[in-house]
């Protein structure tokens, strides 16, 4: 217990935020003029990203300034915009918001209402000052929802690919309260009124046919809709999201359970709170966190100096909800001789699973440490992470090993005496100029090496993997752009050799791809390029496109496609952007893809999105397998493609939902169901597809007809 206190004192230490603004100005025309502003020009990129870019997929370029980056953007009145920076790749609050909103992810979106702006503004002595008021002890009411139709012919078989398989809606609907319930009284409540899963409640081959669907629908939406399109399931309709807090002088006060989120925190190269961490999502859970920004904020007023401390217990260290736990870390950026500096000291805990002993079963200790400096052209950055691991005591002088949750590393062994395999660290020099970018650097993951708070899961979380890689490797790597016709031509250039850690244990690289060889090498090689038509020819539009290269050092480990090979070409990719000043078109998306990756075959894809006139954007693809490590002949369709289009409409009593109708053949270019239609499977630094979460290869041997309707007011 002693030493549990010294590590949470050790945490004492400071932190920054950069500042930022946004301001209003009423043009002639009627039209609005909307200037964001964020407050840090020592930042190396920053764009802005919103429901106006469909967020980091569209995300706008901000212009640098010697005080900050702005962008201005011309509105409509009425419009209502949520939005956050992205600076240097990091996920940025605006602290200066006019308005703020629950962002569900345990932090908040700024919120833009022009015409309260505008409101404020007029009624300001210093109008010209683009004064942004705050509208405070006010709640407000927000629903988000999802309805689709879908009938699928196929279930990956050949000789059924033809016949209907299920039919069904799928609903999924959100009702939210978020604001302050009284001044300094934050409060977020997200009630689940429908999560129904799949699109076989009407038809279900040999499960369901087509007079009972009719008839449970029917029924049920007239007589129990909640508990129908909930799932039909024991509180499938839940009260999701309850945070709430106190903002006080000294600390900032939250709580939360059930699937409220954590607040999500960056540190340096590692995001170590994942921003879809939750606080239990099994009835139980939660958690309480104190923020000391207000008390630093005071403390270091003109000194230099900015700061925050955040101490955090919970219930959410499995996120279940049933482990008790603690995350508190400690920030701090300040000068040295004018060189900006950024420290970051972290602390999490697995404790006990009953409240008797919480601390008498220490499972696990994490102490990560994070660095930035800042000398001129030239940014280092560096992590390190150490773990300390318990075991359970099973009382009769045996003990069972811990195994960390939601985690790539299995069982644990407390007593390991190698500092190496509990470790990890990443440690990067980059140089930027006004043509220039270059990166090199250096990291390792032991075998045991964790993050708690940090799950290995899903594409929308900040893997474990993505931030320390595969366990028990070693990576050399390094990146370089160069900005050519001023800055028209970007060509550019990553290197990335892996190689086993510690060769001393017998895991090597990762589960799909496992080394057989300790001394094998696996060097990548991407060469990359981008072109803006723009300055050159004024003409609206914008190519990029990249190829990667794979090869292995020892036979060993040789890649299998239809032959063993060395080297590989893993994938490709080309994107094509414009803009149009027509009456009927107005841009033009289209990509390119060649995935090499998924090993039983070898797909090509062609997709383009063109939006039109009245908020159109009709979408389409093609696609082709050829072989892999799979025949030929075991591939049902060689071909695939999708073909539709999405709307956005203008109803009185819903604010601009999205309707939207697609066909899909042997491909689906889509996410999950609730991630709407406009969200595509590409992996976030490719242009290829992940695949499908159940099993199959992009919808090989099936097909689909899909429409609903989507919408978020």
């Amino acid at each position: 217990m002693k030493k549990f206190c010294a590590l949470i004192s050790v945490l004492l230490i400071l932190a920054v935020h950069a500042s930022a603004d946004v301001s209003v100005k009423k043009l002639g025309d009627g039209n609005i003029e909307v200037t964001f502003f964020y407050g840090n020009p020592r930042a190396q990129e920053v764009v802005l990203a919103g429901d106006f870019t469909d967020w980091q997929n569209g995300a706008l370029p901000m212009t640098k300034g010697e005080k900050g980056w702005t962008y201005v953007r011309i509105v409509p009145p009425g419009t209502v915009m949520k939005y956050k920076f992205i600076s240097d790749g990091n996920w940025t609050e605006d602290l200066r918001e006019p308005d703020k909103v629950d962002d569900g992810f345990g932090g908040h979106n700024g919120l833009v209402d022009v015409d309260v702006l505008v409101a404020a503004q007029s009624k300001s002595e210093n109008a010209a000052a683009g004064a942004s008021a705050k509208r405070a002890g006010n709640l407000k009411f927000s629903t988000w929802g999802m309805l689709g139709y879908q009938m699928k012919w196929g279930d990956g078989k050949k000789d059924t690919k033809n016949d209907l398989d299920s039919a069904g809606l799928n609903l999924t609907s959100y009702l939210k309260i978020s604001g302050e319930a009284l001044p300094r009284l934050p409060i977020y409540i997200e009630v689940a009124l429908a999560e129904q899963k799949g699109f076989d409640n009407l038809y279900k081959r040999n499960v369901r046919n087509w007079d009972e669907g009719w008839k449970n629908l029917l029924v049920d939406t007239i007589f129990d809709p909640i508990y129908y399109y909930g799932g039909q399931e024991k509180a499938k309709s839940y009260l999701g999201h309850l945070k709430m807090g106190l903002n006080t002088p000294i600390v900032n006060w939250t709580t939360g359970y059930k699937y409220a989120k954590l607040s999500p925190h960056q540190n340096v190269n590692w995001n170590t709170v994942d921003k879809e961490w939750e606080a239990g999502y099994n009835e139980v859970g939660g958690f309480n966190q104190f923020d000391f920004a207000p008390l630093f904020a005071k403390l270091l007023a003109d000194t230099g100096v900015e700061a925050d401390v955040v101490v955090a217990p919970n219930r959410s260290a499995d996120r279940a909800g049933s482990q008790y736990g603690m995350y508190a870390y400690g920030w701090s950026r300040f000068n040295i001789a004018d060189f900006p500096q950024y420290i970051d000291l972290q602390y999490n805990g697995a404790y006990g699973k009953t409240y008797d002993t919480i601390f008498k079963e220490v499972m696990e200790h994490d102490i990560i440490f994070g660095y930035q400096g800042i000398y001129g052209p030239v940014t280092v950055k560096a992590n390190a992470l150490w773990n300390r691991y318990g075991s359970y005591d099973n009382g009769d002088g045996t003990k069972t090993l811990y195994a960390p949750a939601t985690s790539d590393v299995g069982l644990v062994h407390d007593e390991n005496k190698n500092f190496g395999d509990n470790s990890a660290s990443n440690v990067n020099v980059s140089y930027s100029s006004d043509t220039v970018k270059a990166t090199v650097g250096y990291r390792y993951r032991g075998i045991q090496a964790n993050m708690m708070y940090v799950e290995q899961g899903a594409d929308d979380h900040s893997n474990i993997t993505d931030q320390l890689g595969f366990r028990n490797t070693q990576v050399i790597f390094g990146g370089a752009d160069v900005m050519l016709l001023d800055n028209a031509l970007t060509v550019g250039l990553d290197a990335q050799l892996t190689m086993v850690f510690n060769k001393d244990n017998d895991y090597y690289y990762d589960e799909a791809k496992k080394f057989n060889n300790k001394d094998t090498a696996l060097i990548k090689i991407k060469p990359r390029a981008a072109y803006d038509f723009n300055p050159y020819f004024d003409f609206p539009a914008k190519l990029d496109g990249y190829i990667r290269f794979d090869a292995v050092t020892k036979s060993d480990d040789e890649f299998v496609r239809k032959d063993k090979s060395a080297f590989i070409v893993a994938e490709a990719g080309v994107r094509y952007n414009q803009t149009f000043d027509t009456a009927v078109v107005k841009g033009l998306t289209a990509t390119y893809a060649f995935d090499n990756l998924g090993g039983e075959y070898v797909f090509n894809t062609l997709s383009a999105d063109v939006s039109l006139l009245r908020d159109i954007v009709a979408s389409c693809g093609i696609g082709v397998r050829t072989e892999g490590t799979k025949a030929f002949d075991d591939i049902l369709n060689p071909f695939a493609f999708f073909i539709g289009a999405r709307k956005k409409l203008n109803v009185a009593a819903i604010y601009k939902p999205t309707a939207y109708c697609y066909v899909l053949a042997g491909m689906d270019p889509f996410k999950e169901f609730n991630d709407g239609p406009t969200a595509y499977r590409y992996n976030t630094d490719s242009y290829t597809w992940y695949r499908n979460t159940d099993g199959r290869k992009d919808y090989d041997g099936e097909t689909a007809i899909r429409i609903g309707l989507v919408w978020d007011l």
